[in-house]
């Protein structure tokens, strides 16, 4: 009796202890929240490198609540877990600055709470059981809450509907993307430049390179004062941010010690630095916007301010005559895309013409340049030369709507303007359009009788498929890519600046030429896509990375105003607007070198249009997803960049007809030699059982 007490004892000291230290190593590991493995291949279940840039960029606390109906429709029933998981991931991954509340209103009390605070009302959908149907309120939304800025999603913004067969399908949208988005949003709607200034623990560096005191004798007494005058105010505007946190900003003026630094103001913080000059004519000093510069300057390197993106569109094509007669010109092309970008980016739409490069905009994107004037090329020169990043999505052509209104597919030549530009950076843009064998189909209708119109896919080589996108970090993930009638770039080494090429056309690809009067490209169903001779692999899209030179070096300022009469006589320059004399000597705010900046350029600018879009259809968001990575990668100086391609269809590779016959063979070998291992198995054991 007595052993068995002791053995009873025993197995229950056991269980306890068992379950005691199981407890206390939960305890343990219960901190440790970020030891998880992600083994799928595109890391579905892993937050992305800028989304947790993002989340370490918080100044604050951002709150995000769920609101779910747990009696919801079936097929939003599984959505609930995936969300509940990629919401308590970004709590983990933020160091406790996202906070995560899941809520199910089931309560009178708990729905005018979230009505009355939030505006959000339940939406009906259909439920069905086995015994009835009936129409149910429900809730499925999403709250970003930061300060008392809200972002709010509702089923509509986070789910797609597809129809198969009669069969609903219904997924969630790249859900990663929004919650990022409405992140940024919720925190930069809050921050302003004071709040920005006033928080800052790291000082913020502002150096003016005057003009070294010899060269002062060039410049007489008024533009003395000018000067003067301009500086005054940048001392003003660094005066009015230091009164908000006396240690926060720093000012000093040195002397130049090169002419890419004369009357340049440069701003750092941290790893970051922006130039911008403190004006960009001698003989427009008193006009120069020093404040706003400097404002534009600070948000673009202080954190929690929204990427500002400029966008350069080309002007529509608008018959002059319909203008007079009062008609509207039609919206850019690139329209959509604009909207498309408001909800990640700041967008501003850019002018070149005037000459003065856009201080306030991040990055610059050029949609279709085309026959850029003098005041143009100065404009995006100089904005290189101040370190600017720019994205130019160039063509060598264009669809020519006269002819397409004819019932053709043509296009005609257009020329950029900026050859020289190109030139300078080692670069040329093809005046060819290229064609590949690799490529996808145009959907061709046709009658077959009166009212009865069928869709034939035509192999089209003019719709260039890209099916490896290349080792570059900012297309890495992208499965496939696709080209609207593109152009090609060749690339010649320059010193100073590094070309590396981000995507490639295929080995079976081959160039035509573009007459002057155009090139029809109307699909023709007999013509096979590989009746052309091969040219080998052509260069679609380049990186440019370095120090760029000028192509204005040794040229004069084509935004000064020049006398020449009064050149000629006194070897020197007038300025029309002031009336003082400047002599030719003196050195001018035209910048001749840039810092280390980097430039992408991109053979082909329909992927990116309305065009595109339609053509495209659901490819599209690879040409939306490329161009967000092109943008991160440029603003990113970090050479371990690593894009993500959740969210994006995963297409199956397609095999050529010799692959499948190959494989069709292995399986019936294979097949044959395990049914005769198989037999021959068998027959050893009964011999050797009989």
């Amino acid at each position: 009796m007595k052993r068995k007490t002791k053995d009873i004892i025993s197995v229950w000291t056991t269980i306890l202890l068992v379950a005691a230290n199981l407890i206390f190593f939960n305890i343990i590991i219960s901190s440790f929240n970020k030891v998880r493995i992600d083994l799928t291949q595109y890391r579905e279940h892993s937050l992305s490198p800028h989304t947790i840039k993002v989340l370490n960029a918080l100044p604050d606390r951002v709150e995000i609540l769920g609101v779910f109906s747990t009696n919801t429709h079936r097929l939003l029933k599984p959505l609930i877990p995936r969300l509940r998981d990629l919401l308590e991931n970004y709590a983990s991954q933020s160091n406790g600055k996202v906070t995560v509340e899941l809520m199910n209103p089931s309560s009178d009390k708990k729905i005018r709470h979230l009505y009355e605070e939030y505006g959000i009302k339940p939406f009906p959908v259909p439920l069905e059981s086995k015994y009835k149907k009936e129409v149910k309120s429900i809730y499925f939304n999403l709250i970003i809450k930061y300060g008392d800025q809200t972002v709010k999603y509702v089923l509509d913004d986070m789910i797609d509907i597809s129809e198969t067969a009669g069969d609903l399908t219904v997924k969630l949208k790249d859900m990663e993307l929004l919650i990022t988005r409405g992140i940024r949003k919720a925190t930069t709607s809050f921050n302003s430049i004071d709040s920005a200034m006033a928080s800052v623990s790291e000082p913020i560096s502002v150096t003016y390179y005057k003009l070294p005191v010899k060269f002062l004798k060039n410049i007489d007494d008024k533009k003395k004062k000018e000067l003067d005058g301009a500086i005054a105010k940048l001392k003003k505007a660094v005066k009015k941010y230091s009164e908000l946190n006396k240690n926060a900003i720093t000012f000093k003026e040195v002397d130049a010690s090169t002419e890419e630094k004369l009357f340049t103001v440069e701003v750092s913080f941290l790893k970051k630095t922006v130039q911008f000059p403190l004006f960009f004519q001698l003989g427009d000093v008193s006009r120069s916007d020093v404040s706003e510069n400097l404002e534009a300057a600070l948000k673009r390197v202080l954190p929690g301010f929204t990427q500002t993106i400029g966008l350069v569109s080309p002007l529509s094509d608008f018959d002059p005559q319909m203008a007079r007669m009062g008609r509207q010109p039609p919206p850019s092309e690139f329209a959509v895309l604009e909207n498309l970008m408001k909800g990640e980016y700041e967008v501003k739409q850019i002018d070149l013409s005037s000459g003065t490069p856009p201080l306030d905009v991040e990055t610059l994107i050029l949609l279709r340049p085309e026959n850029y004037t003098e005041n143009q090329l100065y404009a995006l020169d100089q904005y290189i030369m101040l370190g600017g990043r720019v994205i130019m999505f160039m063509d060598s052509s264009k669809l020519d709507l006269k002819a397409l209104g004819a019932g053709k597919l043509a296009v005609k030549p257009i020329s950029s303007g900026m050859e020289n530009l190109l030139s300078s950076y080692g670069v040329k843009l093809s005046t060819e359009i290229l064609a590949d064998s690799s490529n996808f189909p145009y959907p061709l209708p046709r009658e077959i009788q009166r009212g009865l119109v069928v869709v034939d896919e035509v192999p089209y080589p003019y719709f260039v498929k890209i099916k490896s996108t290349g080792s570059h970090s900012a297309v890495a993930n992208l499965a496939e890519l696709y080209f609207l009638w593109p152009s090609h770039i060749t690339v010649e080494k320059k010193k100073g600046i590094t070309s590396v090429p981000i995507l490639k056309s295929s080995a079976n690809s081959w160039t035509e030429s573009i007459p002057g009067s155009g090139l029809d490209v109307t699909p023709n169903p007999t013509q096979k896509s590989n009746s052309k001779p091969k040219s080998g692999e052509k260069i679609l899209a380049l990186a440019l990375s370095g120090s760029f030179t000028s192509i204005f070096k040794d040229k004069p300022n084509p935004l000064e105003k020049v006398n020449k009469d009064t050149q000629k006589t006194d070897n020197t320059k007038k300025d029309s607007k002031s009336g003082s004399l400047v002599k030719k000597d003196t050195p001018q705010p035209k910048k001749d070198k840039s810092p280390n900046t980097r430039i992408i350029i991109v053979a082909d600018s329909d992927i990116i249009s309305e065009v595109g879009m339609k053509i495209l259809e659901n490819r599209f968001q690879f040409s939306l997803k490329f161009l967000q990575n092109i943008i991160e990668w440029i603003q990113s100086d970090d050479e371990d960049f690593k894009t993500s391609a959740k969210g994006l269809p995963r297409p199956l590779q397609e095999i050529s007809d010799s692959q499948k016959s190959f494989i069709q063979h292995i399986i019936w070998i294979t097949s044959l030699i395990i049914l005769w291992a198989v037999f021959l198995v068998i027959t050893i054991y009964r011999r050797r059982k009989s």
